[in-house]
């Protein structure tokens, strides 16, 4: 972090935690939250297009880019979601294998990257 701009940091700090907020406030009372972040149920499903999206470009990305540690993360990261919606699914009694597959094989990816980077003797 400390090669990073301290106004990088500042910033992305902030929207960091302006989106921890939101979590915390669909978390806390769905219908406050949806209020505060001005989503309609109606548009949700384009919201979701947008999230798969933007899902698809950060796994790519870090593909592209190339470092093993950054494909570990940022398929561990973006692992959990899947794997909560399953949960989500599975508790209140209905399908959830179409969320567990994804969420697999997130894990499967993040921790062969972890092996290749632990492999090639990076501290």
């Amino acid at each position: 972090m400390s090669e990073l701009p301290l106004l990088m940091v500042l910033l992305g700090g902030s929207m960091t935690l302006m989106v921890a907020y939101l979590g915390f406030a669909f978390w806390r009372d769905p219908v406050k939250g949806m209020a505060f972040a001005t989503h309609r149920p109606e548009g949700l499903p384009q919201v979701m297009v947008n999230r798969y999206f933007v899902i698809m470009m950060m796994i790519g990305g870090s593909l592209y880019y190339g470092r093993p540690e950054v494909v570990a993360f940022s398929f561990a990261v973006t692992g959990i979601g899947p794997l909560h919606d399953a949960w989500i699914y599975y508790r209140a009694g209905q399908s959830y294998q179409k969320h567990l597959i994804p969420a697999m094989l997130s894990a499967i990816v993040a921790v062969w990257a972890l092996t290749i980077y632990s492999n090639a003797g990076a501290v």
